[in-house]
C-alpha cells in the first residue's frame, strides 16, 4: 500500500512539471513571436503576447495549486504507521537482552552504589571485591547480630537472591583494614555468620525478589 501511494504522488508530481513545462513553452513562443524591437510592435501584437503569457502563466498556476493540493494532501486518516490503530509498535525488553548479554552479573560492587534490582530465584552476582572487602546481607533471616555473607576478598561471590525474609533486602559491602579478619570470612561464604565489626565506607544498594513479589 506505501509503495502504491508512493507512485501515485510521483505520478502527480510528473504531471504537474509537464504542465510547468508547457507553459513555459507558451510563454516562450508567445515571445519569440513578437517583433525584435517590441517598441515598435504593434498594439495588437503586444496584447497577442499579453494574452498568451497570462493565459498560460494562469494555467499554470491553476494546475500547480491542483497538483500542490494532491501532493501535500494529508494521508487519509488509519493510513501509514503513526494514525494506524492496528498497528502495534513492540518495544525491546531492556531487562532480557541485558541479562541475554550479561546474565546475572551486575558488574563491579561499586557500580552498584544506591541502586536497587529486581532478581529471578537464581540471584545476581557482581565482582570488584578486593583483599580488604567485604559483602553481607544483614536482612536475611540469620538471627539477631548476625548476616548472610556473599563476598570476603576476591574469591567467591555467593548470588544475591532475596531468597527469605523482607520481600527486598539492602546488601553491605564494606573496608577492613586487616586483611587476615577479611580471610577469616572467606570460608564462610554462602552461609550465615557473626555480623563483620569495625568496617568503614559502606556501601549498600538493593535486591528484591520478584519471584516472592517484589519490587524496586
Amino acid at each position: 500500500m506505501a509503495v502504491q501511494q508512493q507512485q501515485q504522488r510521483r505520478a502527480r508530481t510528473g504531471r504537474m512539471l509537464a504542465v510547468l513545462a508547457a507553459s513555459a513553452g507558451m510563454f516562450g513562443t508567445a515571445f519569440s513571436q513578437l517583433p525584435s524591437n517590441s517598441k515598435t510592435a504593434p498594439p495588437s501584437a503586444r496584447r497577442q503576447f499579453l494574452t498568451a503569457a497570462t493565459a498560460g502563466m494562469v494555467g499554470a498556476a491553476a494546475a500547480g495549486d491542483a497538483g500542490a493540493a494532491e501532493l501535500f494532501a494529508p494521508m487519509p486518516t488509519g493510513t501509514g504507521v503513526t494514525n494506524n490503530p492496528k498497528f502495534q509498535m513492540k518495544m525491546p525488553d531492556t531487562e532480557a537482552l541485558l541479562k541475554e548479554k550479561q546474565g546475572n552479573y551486575l558488574g563491579r560492587i561499586t557500580w552498584l552504589k544506591g541502586i536497587c534490582v529486581e532478581t529471578d530465584p537464581e540471584g545476581k552476582t557482581a565482582k570488584g571485591v578486593s583483599d580488604y572487602v567485604i559483602v553481607y546481607d544483614a536482612d536475611a533471616p540469620c538471627g539477631e547480630g548476625k548476616a548472610f555473607i556473599h563476598a570476603a576478598g576476591p574469591g567467591k561471590f555467593e548470588p544475591m537472591t532475596a531468597a527469605a525474609g523482607p520481600l527486598v533486602h539492602r546488601y553491605t559491602a564494606e573496608t577492613f583494614d586487616e586483611t587476615s579478619y577479611v580471610a577469616s570470612y572467606s570460608s564462610k561464604v554462602g552461609q550465615c555468620a557473626d555480623l563483620p565489626k569495625g568496617g568503614a565506607d559502606p556501601l549498600s544498594w538493593e535486591i528484591a525478589s520478584r519471584a516472592r513479589g517484589g519490587k524496586c
